[in-house]
């Protein structure tokens, strides 16, 4: 099951369905959007059976991971080693199940940024950094979108 949204052609280009394509997403960003008005998606380029997934997905590791279950069969089991199948992944070595959202969000672009010092690196990193660095203390964990970002509108 997916869900239909608006996606604006370009990002300069207003949001109305009138300038906008019709895509494939997951029922959770759908929601979002429809929650929020606007939800940041990225394509899937997981490789099934030799073709990219292409639906739209949000780039958070719960809805990575939420994705690669219902979607592509990948069941989460602490011990377990995963060949990253992303269409452009040289990565010869498995990947623990833990670590394959983090790897994903590699893919995406995805980063956070420190908004007191300018800081830009994984999720964790920059919460650790904040937590470490008293200059830092007050200061919140934005994201950094990947260049693949786009954001949808609900309908």
């Amino acid at each position: 099951m997916f869900t239909r949204c608006f996606l604006p052609h370009c990002p300069c280009e207003s949001t109305s369905p009138q300038n906008s394509v019709i895509i494939d997403v997951e029922p959770s960003a759908a929601v979002n959007a429809r929650n929020a008005e606007v939800a940041l998606v990225y394509r899937c380029c997981w490789d099934t059976q030799h073709s990219a997934c292409g639906m739209f997905i949000q780039g958070s590791s719960r809805d990575i991971l939420s994705h690669l279950r219902e979607r592509h069969g990948i069941v989460h089991t602490a011990d377990a080693d995963l060949e990253c199948r992303w269409s452009s992944c040289s990565m010869d070595k498995r990947l623990k199940m833990s670590s394959i959202a983090r790897h994903i969000e590699r893919h995406l672009g995805i980063q956070f940024r420190c908004s007191r010092c300018g800081l830009t690196a994984r999720d964790d990193v920059v919460r650790d950094h904040i937590r470490r660095n008293p200059g830092c203390a007050d200061a919140a964990v934005q994201l950094v979108p990947g260049s693949g970002a786009r954001l949808i509108v609900s309908a």
